[in-house]
């Protein structure tokens, strides 16, 4: 084979697609800009960063081919990231050597043997010891194959939550809202709490907590969610009776009927949940918006929190911004901003939590207070 920059005799290839051929490392690096475009990134390479960030893999692949998607709990996903950093970050192993490890079906025994060479027994080796059987066996991830057999598998899990008429016929023919239930039991009994994008996150209760201050941002959001585990898990509600305070706006009494005083602190903490095609409040939808970067402006968010005022794309992201960093405030509260915004005085209340902050009066004008019609 011949170099790709050079055209000189050479056997060296790119390690990570084994298609482009070089023959020194200068060549390869005045390729680099071309190359990078067309070379495929590893799952492993994915890894690597999300480990250096400490951050929880979200791509598919890296969730399926290294082991995540066969834990359910937060708790466990967290453990399998921290072995992975200590793996990465600590114990210095790159992307190439986890690749190999992986593609040979050596992940566990190369993690083990890694370990205890340099003499590691963190509380995430031990972890891992006690569930090296949930990285046997990985594989290739092949999109909606690989997805619907994951889904499969935590469809099982919910199945008997449903009455027997309904576990007799197909999901689709479920109503919406049942299948929505359905949906948030699947995510419960997997042992996390739903993603802010989806509408379980605000029909739930979810969007009311408050910005935590754990390393996921979620504090009051995992303990919800541990009120739901001991609702369907321990106390065993059913989906049809979850399913009739959903549709009734009842969700806030149905745990407290069947937690007690586990649940005392939902209204202590302006915990609100919604019912079934009920009304939402703008600065829940605002929130959502502001806090994820796949969720559109809507438009009462456009109307009630200044967006309508900008005349650039600029200025909504900077508006986007400066209500991001108002949000996980210490001293913020979504419901006096609900307030402010209903009083017309939202700009009042931004300078009252963030006095330094460089924002115009004007761009936080909205059509409040409204006039009354009577």
């Amino acid at each position: 084979m011949e170099c790709s920059i050079c055209k000189k005799p050479t056997i060296k290839c790119c390690s990570r697609c084994k298609t482009r051929y070089y023959c020194s490392p200068l060549c390869q690096k005045k390729d680099y800009a071309n190359h990078v475009l067309d070379c495929p990134q590893r799952s492993a390479d994915i890894l690597v960063k999300n480990a250096i960030g400490d951050k929880l893999p979200t791509n598919k692949a890296v969730l399926y081919e290294y082991g995540f998607s066969n834990f359910f709990s937060l708790h466990d996903k967290s453990m399998l990231l921290g072995l992975y950093i200590g793996l990465i970050v600590h114990l210095n192993c790159n992307a190439s050597q986890i690749h190999s490890w992986w593609i040979n079906g050596e992940l566990p025994l190369n993690i083990k043997k890694t370990y205890d060479d340099a003499g590691v027994n963190s509380g995430y080796y031990q972890w891992f010891l006690k569930n090296e059987h949930m990285l046997q066996g990985l594989h290739k991830y092949e999109g909606e194959k690989s997805d619907k057999s994951i889904a499969d598998r935590n469809f099982a899990m919910a199945r008997p939550y449903l009455s027997e008429h309904d576990q007799t016929i197909p999901i689709q023919s479920l109503s919406e809202s049942k299948y929505n239930v359905l949906l948030f039991y699947i995510i419960i009994i997997g042992g996390t709490i739903p993603r802010i994008e989806l509408k379980s996150w605000i029909d739930f209760g979810f969007c009311s907590c408050k910005f935590g201050n754990d390393y996921l941002e979620e504090e009051e959001e995992n303990r919800l969610g541990d009120l739901y585990q001991e609702l369907i898990i321990q106390k065993g509600c059913m989906i049809d009776e979850f399913n009739d305070a959903y549709i009734s706006g009842s969700i806030m009494d149905l745990l407290r009927k069947k937690c007690g005083s586990s649940s005392s602190w939902l209204s202590e903490n302006g915990i609100e949940f919604h019912g079934y095609n009920q009304m939402v409040k703008s600065v829940y939808l605002l929130k959502q918006y502001v806090l994820s970067d796949s969720v559109s402006l809507l438009p009462p968010v456009y109307a009630d929190y200044g967006f309508m005022n900008c005349r650039t794309e600029d200025e909504k992201r900077q508006l986007k911004q400066m209500f991001r960093k108002l949000i996980k405030t210490p001293q913020f509260d979504l419901q006096d901003l609900h307030r402010a915004c209903l009083a017309g005085k939202i700009f009042n209340y931004v300078k009252s939590i963030l006095p330094n902050e460089v924002v115009k009066a004007n761009l936080l004008k909205n059509l409040y207070p409204l006039k009354d019609l009577e």
